[in-house]
Order: structure tokens, then sequence, then C-alpha cells
């Protein structure tokens, strides 16, 4: 009996490791190899042999940081920065008081008078994360043409400050499309100084500055792999307060990607200001239209 415990002791640990043999064992069929799993890890998984994913390691295509509604679900932040040049021209009416006067400048009057530009500053910048999202865009001119007897300094500033909301996003393949709706505030200053020497010494200086609410929508289609073209219309100011009582705005153009973070976009934009404000000396007139080419270079993240 005693030379049978060390064996009944050991009997636990051999029945587990024969278990252990069994498990990993192949199952026995009527053919040669029936049972036996064979895995090529070389090569990709079939989709009708492959099993499916257990929870939480579903395996997911990257997506460009641009496309706002991610097919896999999952949202992650976005930013694209752009700085641009916009050479624009300028019809309509202006008028300070009771004086009113015609302003007739084409883009070609506009690049002859680059060297009156003494200082610029054009960025756009959009970001977000999923389907909401932000726009951001400054125009900064400082114009001071120069003269004998009347010098002229010339300020104007645009800022556009915008929510986005993406509606519809089928991818950046070709013939993908994307629509956005957009809200915010469009904000105006313009300042304008003249110095003179005519008939004994002068100075006059008048600023005008104002928000318009804006709202409009913007859509994209992909036309190939690298080009994709895009249209943006809005609308704003509606006579609130001291606010246009209309301004429309219309850009037009397209994007062409260089490398996965890096574009070039071009287009053509067109921007109608009518604001009657004030009466008297106070009265300030502007009732143009200013349209021209841009061009920009944008860094996607």
């Amino acid at each position: 009996m005693r030379k049978l415990l060390p064996y009944l002791a050991a009997l636990p640990a051999i029945l587990s490791v024969a278990g252990l043999s069994v498990a990993q064992a192949p199952i026995a069929g009527t053919t040669p190899g029936t049972g036996l799993v064979t895995l090529d890890l070389t090569k990709a998984p079939s989709p009708t042999t492959s099993p499916a994913p257990l929870p939480g390691t579903a395996l997911q295509t990257p997506q460009p940081a641009e496309c706002l509604c991610d097919p896999a679900g999952q949202d992650r932040p976005w930013l694209m920065f752009a700085p641009y040049a916009w050479i624009f021209g300028m019809h309509g009416t202006v008028g300070v008081g009771p004086l009113t006067a015609p302003v007739n400048v084409s883009v070609s009057d506009a690049v002859n008078a680059l060297d009156d530009l003494k200082g610029a500053l054009m960025l756009h910048l959009e970001g977000g994360y999923g389907q909401f999202g932000f726009i951001a865009d400054l125009t900064y001119m400082r114009l001071a043409p120069s003269g004998d007897l009347v010098r002229v300094d010339s300020h104007s500033t645009l800022f556009e400050f915008l929510g986005l909301y993406r509606v519809l996003d089928t991818g950046r393949q070709p013939g993908g499309v994307t629509f956005d709706l957009l809200a915010g505030a469009r904000y105006y200053r313009f300042n304008n100084q003249i110095n003179g020497n005519v008939l004994g010494l002068f100075t006059a200086e008048r600023t005008s500055t104002w928000i318009d609410l804006v709202v409009g929508a913007r859509a994209a289609v992909q036309v190939t792999d690298n080009l994709g073209v895009f249209v943006r219309g809005d609308i704003g100011g509606f006579g609130i307060s001291d606010s246009s009582r209309q301004a429309c705005n219309v850009i037009t153009g397209f994007e062409y990607r260089c490398s996965e973070c890096a574009s070039i976009v071009g287009g053509y934009r067109w921007l109608k200001i009518d604001r009657d404000h004030g009466l008297g000396r106070d009265r300030s007139l502007i009732d143009a239209t200013f349209s021209g080419p841009f061009v920009a270079l944008a860094f996607r993240y």
C-alpha cells in the first residue's frame, strides 16, 4: 500500500498533462488531415473564412483628418490652416456724410497698385470634432498711396467666425460629396486717414465698424483622388441694428492635394456689401462689390 501512495499522489498531475495534450491534438476525421487548421500569416484572411472579430477588436481603416464623419464610428479632432492671398477689384458707391462717389477698380488696377500695399494678412482656419466644427477667416490690408499734396492711409479688416455642421459626407474617394451648414458672424472695420497740405495743413479720419449675422452652406465634390471642387454661399446683415442691409458672399474653387497633409487651393470670391448708416456728417455709405481670384496653401492635421 505504501508503494502505491507515490503513484496516487502523482496521478492528478499526469491527468492534467494528458488533458492538455488531448486539447492540443487534432480531432481525427474520416480523411487524413481532417480537423487540422492551417494558418498562412503571409496572406490576407479570406472574407468567407475569417472568424468574426471579438468585441472591441474590430479592424478599422484609417481615415484622413478632414473626414468629419468617421464611417468607423470614431470621431476625432481635426484642423486645417491656410494662409492665402486675395486680389480683388471694387465696384459700386461709397459715401461719407453728404458726399458720395462711384468706385470702379478692376483686378488689374489692384495688381498695378500693389506698390501702395503696406501690409496684409490673410488667414483661413478650420477645425472641429466629429460632425461639428468652426471656420475662422481674417483679411487685413493697409493701403497708403503716395502723393505730393495728400497722403491717404487706409486700413481694412474683415473677420468671420462661423459654426459648421456636416450634414453629408460620403468620403474622399472620386465622386464623394460633402455638405455643410454654416452660421455665425462677420466683423468689418474700415479706417481712412487723410493728411495733406492743401490751402493749409489738415487731417481727417473716419472709422466704421459693424457686425453682420451670417447663415449659409458649403458643398464639395471629389473629382479624382487628388482633385476636388467646392462652392460656398452665405448671406448676412438683415438690417439688424447698425449691420448691413444685406451682405452676400460666394466662394468657388478647387483643392489639389500635393500630399496627405498639404494642398493647393485656388478660386474666386465675390463679396457684396450694402450698408447705409448714420445721418448728416456721421453718415457712412458703402454699396459695393469686392471680387477677385485667390490662392492658398492649406495644411491639414
